[in-house]
């Protein structure tokens, strides 16, 4: 079970939004540039808590091994998949060509990338429309803004 710290920015109902504070190794990690977290903007998700847990509560939140497995299958399995399923066209369509001829070694390659472009899209898409909810497991500290 994945856990990480956050504020709680509101409340509706039994769920809480949380807006997940940066890891220690953010900061010093060489491909932090690339992170969506570090252009900007804030990491926040959607998590269920108690009626003790306010506005302003520092938390801890768990997000469940299954759906990390599954965002992990999605931005990586499906690329990946569809990758491979470019050059092994891309394999029989070099077969119909004369073989040793420059072209029947790059179809492979090719037929590899030119898949890879809309797994990578069709993964992205999928990604954006998957919404977890984790859940608070414990208020870690109160936050001295004061409750607002």
């Amino acid at each position: 079970m994945q856990t990480d710290e956050g504020v709680v920015v509101a409340r509706d109902g039994d769920f809480v939004t949380v807006e997940l504070q940066p890891r220690e190794g953010c900061v010093s990690c060489s491909l932090a540039q690339f992170c969506s977290g570090s252009k900007g903007s804030v990491a926040s998700l959607r998590a269920t808590a108690g009626t003790d847990i306010d506005r302003g509560d520092v938390v801890e939140v768990a997000l469940d091994d299954s759906v990390v497995l599954k965002a992990s299958l999605v931005m990586y399995g499906l690329p990946l998949a569809s990758f491979l399923a470019g050059v092994l066209t891309g394999y029989g369509l070099s077969f119909l060509m004369q073989p040793g001829t420059a072209m029947s070694i790059l179809f492979p390659v090719i037929g590899g990338f030119l898949l890879l472009v809309p797994g990578i899209l069709v993964s992205r898409r999928m990604a954006s429309h998957m919404n977890p909810t984790a859940r608070v497991l414990h208020k870690v500290a109160v936050s001295g803004r004061g409750r607002q």
